[in-house]
Parts: C-alpha cells; structure tokens; sequence
C-alpha cells in the first residue's frame, strides 16, 4: 500500500517511482499505440490523464482480472485514489498474477522496415554498414523467429553453402537487424561480444549503466557482480528488449548467460550449427551472397562499372561470394582504380595461393570490428583442432579429405566417410567419425545441410590445402572416387552417381596433367557416366582421352586399354556409327581373348557389343551367334542368376524379336525381367527395358492390354530414374506409340512418336538412325489419319537418313520404302508405289529372311497392288 500522502499524487507520478511498473506501462503503451519511439517523457504526459480508450488498452495489455480492470480504469481516470492498483503496479516486487513476458510491438514479417533511431537506454557500438545489400528474405525469417521464440541463431544452416563460416557476414546481417528491427523492441537493444568468454560480465555490466538502461543513480560505483545481477534481474522483466549475443560459440556461455524468463529476445551470431535442443535455439539459414548481390556489393566501392561486367561476375564467383572477402576486393578495386582493371585483379586471383593475395589481407578493422584479413577469419576455426585429440585429429584427416573435393559442391555424407574406409563391424570408429564430422561442422569449416551432405567453400579449401596440404588425400579421394564409380557404372544406373558427378569431373580434370594410370581410369569413369546419361560427345571425348593414355601408360594389350576401347565401341555404336563401333568392339574382343581367355565376362561383353553391331545392321544370323556365345559365357562364369547373364538372355531376345520369333523371343525377356527385378530390384533402368521389350513383342502378338501395361511401368521408372530426356526413354514412348497404333489409336500414337522424335532429334540429332524410326513412325500414324502430304513429307526425311546412314539394303530403310509404297497407293499412285515396294521386298527377303512378318506383309501389299490393277484400277 502507497504511504499516506501519496494519495494526492497523480497516476503518472506513482508510477514513476516505481521502476518495474513504469517498464511494464511503457511497453503496453508502445504496443497499444503501434508505435516503438514513443519516448518516456511523453508517456508521463499522456499518464496524467489518459483518455478512456487508452487507458481500456493498457488495462487490455495488462492482463488485467475484471475486478482489477474496473479499478484501474477509475484510477486511470482521477476517479479513484492508487492504493486500490491491482498487484500488477503494486510497489515492490510484482504478485504472482504479474505477467512475465508481453508482447513486442508486431514486427513486419512481408516486408523489411527502413533503419530507425533505436530505443532509448539501447547499447549499440556498431553503426549501421551503408554498403550492406540484399538478405532481405534472412531479415525476414529472422523476424519470424523473433515473433514465435526467444532465441534464434544465425550459425550453419540447411541446405546453404559455407554457412557459419568466418566472413560469412553472421555479424553484419545482425547490426542490419538490429538497425531495422531494433525499434520494435521497447525496452531496447543491448549488443554483446561475446569471443571473450572471461569479457562476459563486464560487457553485461555496460547494459545497465548511464550508457545503457541507467538502472540506478549509483550503478557505475557498484561491483561488477552487483551490476551484473542488476541487469539479468531487469532482462527477465516483461518488458521485451533484444540482446545480441555475437561471436557465441560456447553453448555452455549460452546457457549460462541467457535470461531464462521475461520478454527479451536473443540473437546469437556463431559459426555452431548444432545446438542443445534444451537450448530452444533456432537455426536460421544464412548463406553466400546470391550472385547478383555480390555484384551489386563490388559495385558500391566501382559505381563506374557496369552491372553486367563479366569480369565483376567473374570476381564474385571465383571469391565464391563471400561477403567478406567481396568488401575487401572492392575495397581493392576502388583504391587502385587507376591502376588496376577488374580483368587484370581477376587475373591476380588465378593463383593457387589465392588467400596470399594482399587484396584479401587488409588491415584494420570492418564494420563489425572484425579483422579484414580471410585467412584470419578461417584460423581462428582451424586454431582450435587439438591433433592431440582424437576427435579432432580424425577431424584434420577428414578436413583434408574434403578440401580435395570440388569447391562449393555438396558432398554425400557416406562418401566422405567411405574415404576412411572403416570396418564395417567397428561401430565406435564409425561414431567417432560422426563426432569428427560435426566438430568441423561447428567450427565453420564444413557446412551440413538438411540431407546430412557437406560442402566447404571455395576460399576454405584454398586455405586448408596451404596450411595441411593435400598431396596424400587426393590420392585417397581418388582411389575411393573410382571404386564407387566402376561398381555404380557397373550397375548401369546412373542416378546415384548424378550427386557424384561435379566431384568426379573435378577429380579427372585435376588429375588429367599427371596422364598417369589413375588419371586414364578416372576419365574412363566419367566417359562411361556420361555414356549412360546420354552425352554421348562428350562421352567420346573422355573416352578417347583415356583410350591414348592407357596405350601409352599400360600398353595396347593392357586389358583396361581394352575396357576403354569397348566402351568406344557402344558411344559409336548408339550413335548408329556402326562400323568405327564395329572396329572398337573386334579390338577389344582380341586383346580379352588373348590376355583373359575365351571364357571370361569381359569377352563376353565385347560379344555382346559385336552382336549389335550386327543386329542393327540386319545381320541376324552373325548377330545370334556372338549374343548366344555370349550368354553361354555369362551363364557358366557368373551364373543364371546374375545382371550380366539377364543382359544376355535380352540380347538374345532382341535378336529373335528382330527375326519374326515372338514366342522364343518372350521367353528370354521374361527370364531376362524375373532376374533384374530380383537382383537389382522393379525400378532399375536394365528391369525398365527388358519390360520395354517385353512389351514389344506382346504387342507384336496381338496381346495390347498386357504389353500397355509393361510398357507403362517401363517408362514411368525411365522418366523417375533416367529422366524424360534419355535415349531409353523415348524407346518406351516409341514402342507405346507403336501399340496404340495397332489398335487403331492413331491420335494417342501420334503423340507418343512426337514426344520420342523430340528426345531423339536433341540426344542423338537429325540424322541418326532412331530419329529417322521416329519420322517413319509418324508417316504411318498420319497416313493411317488422312493426312497424306504431311505422312509423305515424314516417310521421305526418314528414307533420306536412313539409306545415307545405314545403307539402301538395312531393314529400317525397308520399312520406309513399305510405307512409302503403301501411302502412294492409297493415293491411287499404283504406278509409283510398285518400285518402293518391290525394293522393300527384295530388302526384307534377303534379311531378315522370306518368313518374317515385315517379308509377308510386303508380299500381301505387293498382291494388293496387282489385284487393284487387275480389276481396272488406274495407273497414273
């Protein structure tokens, strides 16, 4: 209860001798109102006598029971002396009903407030950067976190490259925050360093004196402990303030110094990605500057340089858009603008000791009170690796490993760790490579994100390959890279090694110089890739590079000069270049048989390859011989249960398909299928085309709804696992097209050619083989819609590619000729049609043979023909 005279004060004045009741007021007020700068002073005047309206408000805010409201409303008025204030403004202490915490003023959560004068009593020592750009979208998320908790962290973060590292600019988007956000904070904003742990209390001292919150007349004569506890007693009042916690890397210092009630939020800025979930902090993403941002920062030191300056670009992405050692190179640039252009200080960045260039050692201090000097920043992390320790020591051997990787790249967390190659029974080896893996990722020097992956920037792994060097682990790295890509090539599905692939190309290309054995098998592994995704120039390239070094380096009869060689034999054979494919496969074929033996698998593949050569170019008799010796081979050596035996039994399959014999040509599918489903599983890209073929010859016999429903299933695992531009993909849309059309779906069969000429005339071009099957496709279809001059158009480009690719008697060039004839003839052009068919007959008789179906149905066409003539149908 108020002494006796205090009865005559007015509401204002009370409440002005007592602290706790006056933050408590201020902050509902600034809520109420919307408004954070509001100052004091005139608080007091409004509190004189406030209108009714605010003072439902403040009573609103203030949690106020129904009997306290009434209360305080006549109070608020004059109405009614204070000694009958609710516990909430009682003197002292505040009751238990008194809240812990009220809400801060709303803060923007779509748009970015401009910078505004920040609260009184705030302790800010950094000004705001005038050169700071972009981060719109992390001041946004942080505002989030500040509306829904009480502690977020700007640190490593998901799916973000070099999140957390030194330079990163974790203290700049801070102060930026502070500058737009810090006025919603009514009772303040208090920045800490915290890089010196023992500096702690006597930075949380400087909050609470005349600098800062002024707490008491006496403050700055009383002791550090007594200023100290002063100031956390106040945090944990209800009025909302923002404190920053930067540089805080020690969860230990976190917990030991946050308010652990009350209306304060926390900023943390640490390179820590992980946290204490007892903590309750939020990891909030901060990455690398988008590209045009970093140029955007360059350009605020050259505003004379243009925005779309490639050499600007370029800077920025060789600097990896690091905000850090951005501001320093354009510091860079705009002292020495007479003297140096952005291609000649470009040019001075391609060396190899990048961090040694001045440019990136600026002495003095940044914005932020940080060092200016990069390779500084990433010391400081690496200073804290003790070799004596064996997280720590496995940590190095393992920051080693990742510097050998491609910079920037995200790399699959189980591929790092395979480079170790741990026993696969020693679990507590494995944890202790966990353990090792998240020190570096907390000390800034590795990056996770959401998927567990890792990546280091670029600018890192200039450092860590200065300081540790990196001669052992590239070694390493590359034997563990080959392992893993010659059994993922080996399965000849190509998605799991897609997250490889950026780190593959680096470790070949920067291994290429040495021309050694490992450098030809690392480019053999990349050629083989890239066979499979369908890239097949460069393929050939990689192929060829590796194909002239195996020769010199292991010899002409070594057998990987022959592996190499046999995979020059399928990029020419996919190409339809059938007989350079049939020169690389007869190669390859010699030297196994010479140096392996008649009875090995590779013999076998090399018999595989000689067998397509031989089919596509309608040698089947030659074609079944190589692909049933090949089988044999496969079926004594590696067993009937085996991937390499089941790409026989299709091959097989392809050849008596190709021949007319659907039944026998069914039953190899069908092993063919049961075996890669139960070996390597429904959704491989080998089980998706042996269930295209399986498909195809369903159709042939007449059984559509079941070869549809093979067909679907195929082309759905190609579209997920190869993609809708892969060669394989288009064969499944050809051959549905080819269904459809049996069954007279001519409209839908038009639209599943279209989409297969569209991926072959990208993938292979416009004059490959399989482009022209496209085109003669789609004659057929529109032909059988009325479409005559368009269908003719179609036949006429396909015949053209055909006969200059694969020669005037190949079956494709047949099949045009049939329905160029056919078309002409339904055109009532007997005389025109009668050549093309008779050629086509001659073609078809001779192979596939006088049995084959494509043979019968050209004779039928041809009898056709005479019997039209025969009852007196024109010649024209």
């Amino acid at each position: 209860m108020p002494e006796d005279g205090e009865h005559e004060l007015s509401l204002g004045a009370w409440i002005r001798r007592r602290r706790k009741a006056l933050d408590l007021t201020q902050a509902a007020l600034a809520h109420c109102v919307g408004c954070a700068e509001i100052t004091i002073r005139k608080q007091e005047a409004d509190l004189q006598r406030p209108s009714r309206g605010l003072a439902e408000r403040l009573a609103t805010c203030l949690g106020l029971a129904p009997d306290e409201r009434a209360v305080f409303l006549l109070v608020a008025r004059g109405e009614r002396s204070p000694d009958r204030l609710p516990p909430i403004l009682a003197p002292g202490v505040p009751g238990p009903q008194a809240p812990t915490q009220l809400p801060i003023a709303p803060l923007p959560l779509d748009t970015v407030p401009p910078p505004a004068p920040l609260p009184p009593g705030s302790r800010m020592p950094l000004s705001r950067n005038p050169l700071f750009v972009g981060r719109d979208a992390d001041l946004r998320q942080l505002a989030r976190a500040m509306t829904v908790s009480g502690t977020a962290a700007i640190g490593q973060v998901e799916i973000a490259a070099a999140t957390g590292l030194g330079g990163i600019g974790k203290t700049q988007l801070a102060c930026e925050f502070v500058h737009r956000y810090g006025p919603f904070f009514p009772g303040g904003v208090f920045w800490l360093s915290f890089a010196d742990p023992a500096a702690v209390p006597a930075e949380i001292a400087a909050c609470g004196g005349s600098a800062g919150m002024d707490l008491r007349p006496e403050f700055d004569g009383l002791p550090l402990a007594t200023q100290v506890n002063l100031v956390r007693a106040a945090w944990e009042r209800a009025l909302p303030r923002l404190l920053v916690f930067d540089n805080c890397e020690d969860e230990a210092l976190l917990g030991a110094w946050r308010p652990t009630h009350g209306g304060c939020r926390i900023l943390v800025t640490s390179r820590r990605h992980h946290w204490d979930a007892a903590l309750g902090v939020q990891a909030l993403p901060l990455d690398v500057l988008p590209r045009q941002e970093s140029i955007t920062l360059l350009r605020q030191f050259r505003v004379d340089l243009p925005a779309d300056d490639a050499d600007v670009a370029a800077i920025a992405e060789t600097l990896g858009d690091l905000p850090l050692a951005l501001h320093l190179a354009g510091s860079f640039l705009a002292r020495y603008h007479h003297a140096l252009t952005p291609a000649q200080y470009l040019e001075r960045l391609h060396i190899p000791t990048i961090l040694d260039d001045r440019s990136l050692q600026a002495a003095g201090l940044s914005p932020t009170q940080h060092v200016q000097h990069v390779a500084r920043t990433f010391e400081q992390s690496y200073a804290r690796l003790d070799p004596a320790d064996p997280t720590d020591a496995l940590a190095l051997t393992l920051l080693t490993y990742a510097a050998s990787f491609a910079p920037g790249e995200p790399i699959p967390r189980w591929f790092v760790l395979q480079t170790l190659h741990l026993p696969e029974d020693d679990a507590e080896r494995t944890l202790l490579a966990e353990d090792a893996l998240l020190r570096l990722s907390d000390l800034g020097l590795l990056d996770t994100d959401a998927a567990g992956s890792l990546r280091m920037h670029r600018l890192v792994v200039a450092f860590v390959q200065a300081v540790l060097g990196h001669d052992m682990a590239q070694a390493a790295v590359e034997a563990t890279m080959l392992q893993v890509a010659d059994a993922l090539n080996e399965t000849n599905n190509v998605r799991p090694l897609l997250a490889l692939q950026p780190h593959l190309r680096f470790l070949t290309e920067a291994a290429q110089a040495r021309a050694d054995a490992r450098a030809a098998a690392l480019r053999n592994a990349l050629g083989v890739h890239l066979l499979q995704l369908g890239a097949y120039g460069e393929a050939q390239g990689c192929l060829d590079q590796a194909r002239a070094i195996r020769q010199r380096v292991l010899g002409p009869d070594h057998p990987d000069t022959a592996g190499t060689l046999n995979s020059l034999g399928n990029v020419f054979w996919v190409q339809g270049q059938y007989a350079a494919a049939q020169g690389y496969f007869e190669q390859a074929l010699t030297i196994w048989q010479r140096v392996l033996g008649t009875d090995h698998p590779d013999t076998a593949r090399s018999l595989n390859g000689l067998g397509n050569v031989f089919w596509k170019q309608g040698q089947y008799a030659e074609a079944q011989r190589c692909m049933e010796q090949a089988l044999t081979i496969q079926e004594r050596v590696l067993g009937a249960d085996h991937p390499g035996t089941a790409q026989c039994l299709n091959n097989v399959g392809v050849i008596l398909w190709a021949q007319g014999q659907y039944a026998a040509a069914q039953g190899y599918y069908e092993r063919a299928v049961a075996i890669y489903e139960r070996v390597l599983g429904a959704d491989h890209p080998s089980t998706a085309q042996s269930l295209t073929n399986l498909g195809e010859v369903l159709a042939a016999q007449g059984q559509y709804a079941e070869a549809q429903h093979y067909l679907e299933r195929a082309l759905t695992i190609q579209e997920r696992v190869l993609g809708t531009d892969h060669y394989e993909t288009a064969e499944s849309l050809t051959i549905l097209g080819v269904a459809l059309a049996a069954q007279g779906q001519y409209a839908e069969a038009q639209h599943y050619h279209e989409q297969a000429l569209a991926i072959r005339q990208r993938v292979f071009g416009t004059d490959h083989p399989d482009t022209a099957m496209s085109l003669s496709h789609l004659g057929f279809v529109l032909n059988e819609q009325g479409q005559d001059a368009e269908a003719q158009r179609y036949y006429v480009r396909a015949l053209a590619i055909q006969e200059r690719v694969l020669g005037p008697d190949h079956p494709d060039t047949a099949r045009s000729l049939k329905g160029l004839g056919e078309l002409l003839h339904a055109q009532g052009e007997a005389a025109q049609a009668r050549p093309y068919l008779e050629q086509a007959l001659a073609i078809f008789t001779q192979r596939p043979g006088p049995q084959n179906p494509d043979t019968e149905q050209t004779r039928q066409a041809l009898a056709a023909l005479d019997s039209a003539h025969s009852v007196g149908e024109p010649d024209s």
